[in-house]
């Protein structure tokens, strides 16, 4: 790990060569992003179908935002505040709106380095003196470095280049987890509630989960915030732009086409081919993967009841999220305070827990895994060189970067579900680490 750090910094020290290596990058993954999304003859890119159903709110058929497909037969399947939002855009020409969402998701991108950069300390131990809380000398790890923060992006990059040439939200969701972190961190607590609000029901993503980090500790003023923003998106907004009875009677709708995912009919749905089937290489959940496992064939599924597998998976996510809440008491707040990047691993752990345990998690959502590597790096910066941990944090973290790579390269790797597992093990690393009494301020 000091050799990548070393590396990485000779680039970060010499800045016009780091800003040329960023920009030739962004650059050539802007023109491959335009012309796939608006020259190339078979558009292949998300946004079309985005823009489609916010033309249709435009032109005062909003009721017909569920029906209509691009002309790769692909559906829109989020909320309807989403085609709101997007409809004073929608006639625009479609190079003009695929420039736009790639800088827009480039400048969050940008957005949630400069955030991570500004982790604040911990007040209460930097008043502690030299020695800090009980005689453990001060970590200088609280704050991520630069390298860190650069090499965590390294290693989503693979997942970073999917979602910006398919033109989809998870750099987005990535930058308003950031926000929300820092929020949170700032005490504006109304505010981390109505972002998280909006974040969720702009699109369903891995940020729902959040809502239980906050339950976790006990933040109702960010739980009532939260609940008044989903009010706020899901109902009011669209409401206000579609009428009422319109907007329940689409949310109503919505929710019978998300819930047909794992349905042992779901075969039959329109969807199936293009979000539902556990048999793409992409659905990196675990009900899609062990589904693959179990069943040899989508020829030998259909038809059939997947009963087992879903009970299987439904165990084994209450599993994993009464792990968190079990590791979080084991250390009280009134005995040792929480730092911001206890806060912060605590805080990465529930988004990818929805990875693992939605029906349908295409690939493109691990851009959230983001934080995950940041925190395992942190962590390892924090443990002093002959602790048992720090081998466990670096093998996970090589191994989850690995694996992310694997799966968006080889189909077979896809197929067995090596992201979902490397991402697994990281999560599992990260949250044994918690309270691991070798650590210096974690």
């Amino acid at each position: 790990m000091e050799l990548i750090r070393k590396f990485i910094e000779f680039f970060l020290n010499r800045k016009w060569l780091g800003i040329l290596l960023v920009l030739g990058l962004a650059w050539g993954v802007g023109i491959s992003t335009f012309y796939r999304g608006a020259i190339a003859p078979k558009q292949r890119t998300d946004l079309t179908v985005f823009l489609m159903a916010g033309k249709m709110v435009s032109e005062g058929r909003a009721n017909h935002i569920y029906g209509i497909e691009n002309s790769r037969h692909w559906h829109y399947n989020y909320p309807p505040i989403l085609a709101v939002l997007l409809a004073p855009v929608s006639k625009w020409p479609l190079a003009a709106t695929v420039s736009l969402a790639y800088l827009l998701s480039v400048a969050c991108l940008i957005g949630t380095a400069i955030l991570s950069l500004r982790l604040p300390e911990n007040t209460e131990s930097s008043n502690a003196g030299p020695q800090g809380h009980e005689g453990v000398p001060r970590s200088p790890g609280y704050r991520p470095a630069p390298w860190q923060i650069t090499l965590a992006m390294i290693f989503c990059l693979p997942v970073f280049l999917n979602t910006l040439t398919r033109g989809q939200l998870g750099i987005i969701t990535l930058f308003f987890m950031a926000v929300i972190f820092h929020q949170y961190l700032a005490g504006r607590k109304v505010l981390t509630g109505l972002l998280l609000g909006f974040a969720v029901t702009l699109k369903i993503s891995p940020l729902a989960f959040l809502v239980l980090f906050f339950l976790m500790k006990r933040e109702w003023k960010i739980l009532f915030s939260t609940a008044a923003g989903f009010g706020l998106f899901f109902i009011l907004i669209p409401s206000l732009a579609i009428g009422f009875h319109q907007n329940w009677e689409l949310l109503k709708l919505w929710k019978n086409i998300m819930s047909s995912s794992q349905s042992d009919t779901a075969y039959q749905h329109y969807l199936w081919g293009e979000l539902f089937t556990p048999f793409a290489g992409d659905n990196q959940s675990l009900y899609a993967v062990i589904t693959r496992i179990v069943w040899p064939s989508e020829k030998l599924f259909i038809g059939h009841s997947n009963a087992v597998v879903r009970w299987i998976t439904t165990g084994i996510g209450i599993a994993l999220l009464a792990l968190p809440f079990a590791q979080s008491q084991k250390k009280s707040s009134a005995t040792m305070p929480q730092d911001p990047v206890r806060l912060l691993a605590e805080f990465s752990l529930f988004p990818m827990l929805m990875l693992f345990t939605a029906p349908v998690t295409q690939i493109h959502h691990y851009t959230v895994t983001y934080f995950l590597f940041l925190t395992a790096l942190l962590m390892f910066q924090n443990h002093p060189s002959g602790s048992r941990t720090r081998p466990w944090l670096c093998l996970s973290l090589w191994m989850c970067a690995l694996s992310l790579s694997m799966g968006m390269i080889f189909d077979l790797a896809g197929g067995w579900g090596i992201p979902l597992w490397g991402s697994l093990f990281l999560w599992f690393v990260v949250l044994f680490s918690l309270n691991n009494n070798e650590s210096h301020g974690i």
